[in-house]
């Protein structure tokens, strides 16, 4: 029994990348949101040049998506990182963590405990 082999099926959803008119879904949705929202914002005459632009950056995602369909996430990816990660630490290096303020008091308990010691008087 141990002998068998064993299928698994890989759905085309599953392996398929995610492009919609040939282009990565999210650069054509952010492309054709700009391009419908322009005309709307600003004035009708942008009509004709937002869909001249939109054709011209429609196939520019295609031709992107043809060569590698996870380009743009690539490089998003590689505008996140840093140009030079020193091999030690040093003391310049900045700070991205602050640490929480300590509260005394929670706003429920001291507040109106502190509130009630006021009102009837009491040092609290």
């Amino acid at each position: 029994m141990s002998e068998q082999t064993r299928r698994v099926t890989l759905h085309q959803s599953l392996v398929r990348p995610l492009l919609i008119a040939g282009g990565e879904r999210d650069a054509v949705f952010a492309l054709w949101f700009l391009c419908i929202a322009a005309p709307i914002l600003f004035s009708l005459w942008l009509v004709p040049v937002s869909l001249l632009v939109g054709g011209v950056g429609q196939s520019f995602l295609r031709s992107l998506a043809k060569k590698d369909p996870q380009s743009l996430g690539v490089i998003r990816r590689h505008w996140g990182q840093q140009p030079f990660y020193p091999a030690a630490a040093t003391a310049y290096a900045p700070v991205k963590y602050k640490a929480p303020k300590e509260q005394t008091q929670s706003v429920a308990s001291g507040g109106v405990l502190s509130l009630l010691a006021k009102i009837l008087g009491k040092k609290g």
